[in-house]
């Protein structure tokens, strides 16, 4: 009778790490980016007016009668974090006054639970019988699609055939089902004019922790250690507003641990609501274009009463056009599919244009930590995540903002590259994006390929995660990196990030 071969003291401790980290991935959801000991200092509303620019300039806040501040009305509520609370008019001249001179602004997107890299971007070439043979449930199929079944694979230009997308994040019917995806967004690649995105396949620390709550805080603290500092939190103490509590956002419900400061004031937004004129029964007549119309109509020398009315119905016009239908993002200018990360870049895409001095947006979505069921699990949020970003970089040209605006895509981790019964365990060197259309696009470091891991079987790392941050900092932000990131410099990255 054959013996089973003897596990070497390597391999059971990292199956017993695993089956530890698998326990703990129950609660991993709660151990998201968000500041959750610390308190707001005041809760300021965002009045109607202020996506529109204050057209009529910020109302007076006073101090026993706010009425006056909010008498076009209320359309969300920013939780502000700061050092001591900030009068509310004075916070709205500094927004208007920052917003007048339009700087470069970083969209940074948290992809929830280690994702998986080779998910999305598939060795097709001379490694593609290995990644088959490691991942026998979960390969991915070259060429097409096939029906009900294995997902296929796009070549990426400028890879030689050595790279692929996954076809659920590109164009196409029976792929993502929209006109646009990764493939659209990444276009020719190797920094070409329509190359709107930067790939760092393999973005991590070394040696790396794949805890979810060790990983979430060294890339938000941007250091291989816990601070009570973010990242983009020590970016705004030095270079930032000290009045402007809308310089940063966390399009969500508690603060970005990535955004979280000493004195500089941040602020979280979860919702902002949308304004319209509606009629009922109206036989296709859109309530809002004729209400311009009327508003835009001259009023008689005199007639106080009219021109007020008038200048209402202007302004709802304004700031319903900047809102762009928050309600139903189906709707928006940009063709959002209905998604709560839709949800979320759309209020990016309002701040933004709005001109309110907002430079870094913070935004956490999906649910990467696919143990099991990934297909299931994984592939319908690479739809969603393909059709949101075209969208959003669609939404914001059509904004005329898009080309000051950079977005930054990262997750804690990778996964292993041999899958188990159904999905992929912790590992190393996830996948980092950049996008927009300052960006250097391509293929911006070497992946690392399948045949040749490191010794746990995971990823070798080719990108320190804090080589992007100082690229980030240096060429897109401004400023000094050393000033903001601990421990550098870090090696440089092999293309410019900016181009």
């Amino acid at each position: 009778m054959a013996k089973t071969p003897r596990m070497s003291d390597d391999e059971r401790r990292r199956q017993d790490a695993e089956a530890k980290r698998t326990i703990i991935c129950a609660d991993c959801a709660r151990s998201d980016s968000l500041a959750h000991d610390l308190e707001p200092v005041d809760r300021m509303p965002i009045p109607t007016e202020a996506v529109a620019g204050f057209p009529d300039g910020v109302p007076k806040a006073r101090r026993y009668d706010r009425r006056s501040f909010l008498k076009w009305g209320v359309l969300g509520m920013a939780s502000v974090y700061a050092a001591a609370r900030i009068d509310w008019q004075q916070a709205f001249e500094s927004a208007v006054a920052e917003g007048a001179v339009p700087g470069s602004v970083l969209v940074c997107l948290y992809l929830n639970g280690g994702m998986d890299g080779l998910h999305l971007v598939v060795p097709t070439g001379t490694e593609y019988a290995t990644y088959q043979q490691k991942r026998p449930n979960l390969a991915r199929t070259l060429g097409p699609s096939v029906a009900g079944g294995a997902v296929g694979t796009t070549p990426i230009p400028g890879t030689n055939g050595q790279l692929g997308w996954a076809n659920v994040a590109v164009a196409g019917t029976g792929n993502n089902n929209d006109t646009r995806g990764m493939d659209t967004i990444f276009g020719p690649g190797g920094g070409a004019p329509g190359a709107d995105l930067a790939i760092f396949p393999a973005a991590d620390y070394t040696p790396p922790n794949l805890s979810h709550f060790d990983s979430r805080d060294y890339w938000f603290a941007g250091a291989l250690q816990k601070l009570q500092t973010g990242w983009l939190g020590r970016w705004l103490d030095v270079y930032g507003s000290q009045t402007n509590p809308l310089q940063a956002v966390s399009i969500d419900s508690s603060l970005s641990k990535q955004i979280r400061t000493v004195k500089a004031p941040v602020s979280a937004v979860s919702s902002l609501g949308g304004v319209n004129f509606q009629l009922d029964n109206n036989g296709g007549i859109n309530a809002t274009n004729e209400m311009s119309n009327l508003a835009d109509n001259p009023v008689t020398p005199g007639n106080e009463h009219l021109a007020r009315t008038r200048g209402a119905y202007g302004l709802t016009v304004q700031v319903s056009r900047a809102l762009g239908g928050l309600a139903a993002p189906n709707a928006a200018a940009g063709g959002y599919p209905q998604s709560d990360l839709s949800r979320k870049l759309q209020i990016a895409a309002t701040l933004i244009s709005a001109g309110l001095g907002t430079r870094v947006i913070t935004i956490d979505w999906g649910s990467f930590d696919s143990h099991g069921n990934q297909v299931g699990s994984v592939d319908p949020q690479l739809i969603t995540l393909s059709r949101a970003l075209a969208a959003f970089k669609a939404d914001l040209a059509a904004r005329g903002v898009e080309q000051n605006v950079v977005t930054l895509i990262f997750t804690e981790f990778g996964r292993r590259i041999a899958s188990n019964e159904s999905g992929t365990d912790h590992g190393a060197g996830g996948p980092m994006m950049v996008m927009g259309s300052s960006v250097f696009g391509g293929i911006a470091a070497d992946h690392p390929g399948v045949s040749a891991p490191d010794r746990n079987g995971d990823l070798r790392v080719t990108t320190d995660f804090r080589s992007v941050y100082q690229a980030v900092i240096g060429e897109w932000l401004g400023g000094d990196p050393g000033a903001v990131l601990p421990g550098g410099p870090f090696p440089a990255l092999a293309t410019p990030l900016i181009g």
